[in-house]
């Protein structure tokens, strides 16, 4: 029974990995393409008073030009190039704040009506918001499909909690590290999929309607495709999994029935009660702790990674290639160390996971100071060493932080609330994700790339410590985990 139930965990498993596999390639065809498309946005209409686009753009050079009257900026004397950072900022933010508002419905409608059909509404809010990519002739159109998939995207949650459905406590981190192998496999090829379909012959028109094609349209009609395999795939093979240790806890007490002694049970039940009762009230404050340290550390690390393409676009003048190049070495990086060496740790030890996020978290510092150092650099050199060495911190950071905080959540939370607490968990980090792109973009703008890059290392050498201090190594286990 116990072997053909880990097996049929497996298997579903497999499933989730090859779907989420596919979402983030989606997900990270348009990163390397991001800065470029602004810029063709505001070529096409950013002089035009009348749109969305060039009204923030006036009020982001009235801005530019008050602050450069108070305090003068090198960085800001660029003019109106430097206007697109803070303009994807806020872009950015604004995808990670409705990511923050979606994820404790998403959490909450996985564990009322089940993960898989939460899953495939998902699914088809993806769809959608990458159709209207395809045609997003003007900005507006192109933020309504920015809108709609920061409501839309659930994948990587749900992900999350079906493997924590279909794994016990032993297995939990290495079913957890799927997640991470697909986020680095997917940032390995997607962005290189990305910069190689922006050279597709799909060209955008001038006229501004529902029917002109984006800024390299292409790469968004294979994002499309991808999205419609994903979708055929997960509603063809993937199983509900909501009551999938339910089912097997029924099980296991119908073919126990006769064996157990009654004698011994009876007098256990009162301990266990107090020892559940102090667990829960450990577990509780371990996963405030948790939340409050993946907000702080999102926050940073998502402002700096969101930062990184306009710094070799507006420091090096990177080609879409050569971005795709630069987030492809950080992807084919994260994998090799996620299968190489983070599952060989992942749950060898009480302190296996807790390790791997300290030293995430200080290889993302070190990482930060290189990139910070390489930003003092000429305008229009070559990027130096540093920034090589920058991407190889993000690499790591990638590789072991977030999965295997994802792991030490899944491990404090019971079974019938695991959908609720990855949700809130995940809103935690969404919140992060929400403000730091546009903290990053703003002082980026404000003081340069050098500084941007110094506090953000600063403050996650702070947060690693803080991590180190206040988080124990392993959660108690509830009794619905031991028992399952």
């Amino acid at each position: 029974m116990e072997y053909t139930v880990a097996a049929h965990g497996r298997r579903i498993s497999r499933i989730v990995f090859i779907g989420l596999l596919l979402d983030i390639l989606s997900f990270t065809i348009i990163l390397p393409l991001l800065p470029r498309s602004l810029e063709a946005y505001k070529e096409r209409e950013g002089a035009d008073a009348s749109t969305l686009l060039g009204t923030l753009l006036a009020h982001i050079a009235h801005l530019r030009a008050y602050v450069q009257a108070h305090s003068p900026s090198r960085f800001l004397q660029q003019g109106a190039r430097a206007d697109l950072v803070l303009l994807g900022g806020l872009l950015g933010s604004l995808y990670s704040l409705l990511q923050c508002v979606i994820a404790p419905v998403i959490g909450r409608a996985a564990d009322r009506f089940g993960r898989r059909r939460t899953l495939m509404y998902c699914m088809a809010g993806n769809i959608v918001w990458t159709v209207i990519w395809v045609f997003a002739g003007s900005f507006e159109s192109f933020l309504l499909a920015r809108v709609i998939a920061g409501l839309s995207e659930g994948n990587v949650q749900l992900s999350n909690t079906i493997i924590a459905d279909v794994t016990d406590p032993a297995t939990r981190s290495h079913g957890m590290a799927l997640v991470g192998i697909a986020f680095a496999v997917g940032f390995t090829l997607g962005p290189s999929i990305g910069a190689f379909f922006a050279r597709m012959p799909i060209e955008p028109t001038n006229s501004r309607n529902v029917f002109a094609f984006a800024p390299f349209a292409a790469a968004a009609v294979f994002s499309l495709a991808l999205l419609l395999a994903e979708s055929l795939y997960l509603f063809a093979k993937l199983p509900e999994t909501m009551h999938f240790r339910r089912s097997l806890a029924d099980s296991n007490e119908t073919a126990d029935s006769g064996t157990e002694d009654t004698e011994t049970a009876e007098p256990l039940a009162e301990p266990t009660h107090a020892v559940d009762t102090q667990s829960t009230t450990e577990n509780s404050r371990t996963l405030r702790r948790l939340n409050i340290l993946h907000f702080a550390y999102l926050f940073f690390f998502s402002g700096m990674e969101y930062t990184l393409t306009f710094l070799t676009h507006d420091k090096f003048n990177f080609s879409n290639a050569q971005q795709g190049a630069l987030l492809g070495f950080i992807g084919v990086t994260s994998t090799v160390l996620q299968g190489g060496w983070v599952r060989r740790i992942k749950g060898k030890s009480a302190h296996g996971d807790k390790g791997l996020v300290t030293r995430g978290m200080a290889c993302c510092a070190i990482g930060l100071a290189c990139v910070a150092h390489c930003a003092k650099g000429v305008q229009g050199a070559g990027p130096a060493w540093t920034l090589w060495g920058g991407a190889l911190g993000f690499a790591v950071a990638s590789a072991t932080v977030v999965n295997c905080l994802n792991s030490m959540v899944s491990l404090a939370t019971a079974d019938l609330e695991t959908g609720r607490r990855l949700g809130d968990f995940r809103a935690a980090g969404q919140i992060g994700r929400a403000l730091g792109p546009v903290f990053a973009c703003s002082v980026y703008w404000l003081l340069g790339p050098s500084t941007c890059y110094a506090v953000g290392a600063a403050a996650v050498a702070a947060i690693s410590v803080a991590f180190v201090t206040l988080v124990p190594a392993r959660p108690a286990v509830s009794s619905t985990k031991k028992h399952s």
